[in-house]
């Protein structure tokens, strides 16, 4: 997969673009974890062995110096009942310094084009309420609706293909 430049809507700003995530960004990984508020972040083991896990998919926001400024996790599995693929996002996270800067969109942006069609045909998205008072409002702004207290959907896809 080719890298996605990304451009910011100020011009002014600095530039990022999204990347899968290397085995080196492990330490940047943990950091964002922390700011995401666990305290112990991850481990290169553990970065590693998700990474090379082939129903997960980690993205990160890199800058100007490749260094991760943002990531989105990205799990996916078949299922049944659905005749077809679940994805869920695990864990989105924009280090403070970065956000309000079309990241958190863009990884966002990212997602979308793995889970549509010509990538894995993903029949319903989701993402868990864990920190979702906080980010209600930006996930509707991509699309997603508010199935329980615990469950955000995105509409397209559940448009599509029903419940």
């Amino acid at each position: 997969m080719q890298p996605t430049p990304t451009r910011n809507p100020a011009p002014d700003a600095p530039s990022f673009r999204i990347r899968r995530a290397r085995r080196g960004d492990a330490e940047s990984l943990a950091t964002l974890l922390r700011e995401m508020g666990y305290p112990h972040g991850s481990d290169a083991q553990t970065v590693h062995w998700v990474i090379s896990h082939p129903e997960i998919e980690i993205f990160v926001a890199a800058d100007a110096q490749d260094k991760p400024v943002g990531m989105v996790s990205l799990s996916h599995r078949p299922q049944l009942r659905l005749r077809g693929r679940i994805a869920t996002v695990d864990e989105l996270v924009v280090a403070e310094t970065w956000r309000r800067r079309g990241v958190g969109r863009a990884l966002m942006q990212q997602v979308m084009e793995r889970c549509g069609a010509r990538a894995l045909s993903v029949k319903r998205l989701e993402v868990c309420a864990y920190a979702l008072e906080e980010l209600r409002g930006f996930y509707e702004a991509c699309g997603f609706v508010q199935v329980d207290n615990m469950v955000m959907r995105h509409a397209e896809l559940e448009h599509q293909h029903g419940p």
